[in-house]
């Protein structure tokens, strides 16, 4: 099947606006192989996707949308699991930092914070892959979903800091256990998105002040070696990842 990059431009947004809003996976595949097969036949003659889509690009996503089912299972199973997954780096950073106490508001704003981020998610991927913004703009929705999380917590610190909760602290044995259940979790991640970024990513934030941490350096200097080895480790492994996606995308061009 060959697509002029208008067509596979499209495709991708609409695989993208499918998926933020919860549709079956392999639901959207056929839809897109469908579509594909359409789109291929029609460039053949000279038309182009306005003509098969009869209508603006984000009408179309939103009314093909409108028409499928939500996978509703889909969504409670990877929000679950994505939900552990987030759980695994805050406790494990706590673990390395001397020990997890949980208070209530804690353990009430974590969930809360994740599901109000996946929503957010969900609509800035729906709204980019619909209208289709210039660059300048997509970078800075992006910037955006960055900032959240970050403010979000340091909310969720200045109000558990203002108003006292019952707490938990974990013991020995309960942190270890902690810290373990975290790596498995990972490990799992990994294997489940055939990736290695579940693992690396934890490895570069929290190696780093593992290593540090039995070091004889003041702690300030602890702190400033540990943040930049981590943002060393992490643009190193991002843009070696973006390099790897330009020369996939040159190549998949070059046979198309």
């Amino acid at each position: 099947m060959i697509l002029s990059n208008q067509s596979r431009e499209f495709l991708e947004n609409l695989r993208l606006y499918l998926v933020s809003s919860g549709k079956k996976e392999e639901d959207i595949e056929d839809i897109v192989s469908e579509l594909g097969d359409h789109l291929s036949e029609a460039e053949k003659q000279g038309k182009s996707v306005h003509d098969i889509v009869g209508q603006s690009p984000r009408e179309y996503m939103e009314q093909l949308g409108g028409e499928m089912r939500v996978d509703s299972k889909s969504i409670v199973k990877y929000g679950t699991f994505f939900l552990m997954g987030a759980l695994a780096y805050i406790l494990l950073g706590d673990v390395i930092r001397g020990g997890i106490e949980l208070s209530v508001m804690q353990l009430v704003g974590y969930p809360v914070i994740f599901f109000l981020y996946i929503g957010l998610i969900a609509g800035v991927f729906r709204h980019i892959a619909s209208s289709q913004p210039s660059k300048r703009k997509q970078w800075t929705l992006l910037g955006i979903l960055g900032v959240v999380p970050i403010s979000l917590f340091l909310g969720l610190i200045i109000l558990n800091e203002k108003y006292e909760t019952p707490a938990i602290q974990f013991s020995d044995s309960a942190n270890l256990l902690t810290a373990i259940s975290s790596v498995v979790i990972f490990i799992g991640m990994s294997v489940w998105s055939k990736t290695w970024v579940s693992i690396l990513v934890p490895l570069f934030i929290f190696g780093p002040e593992l290593l540090l941490n039995i070091t004889d350096f003041q702690e300030s200097t602890k702190i400033t070696l540990s943040s930049l080895l981590m943002f060393a480790g992490l643009g190193s492994y991002f843009f070696y990842v973006y390099k790897k996606e330009s020369r996939l995308r040159k190549r998949t061009n070059t046979f198309a």
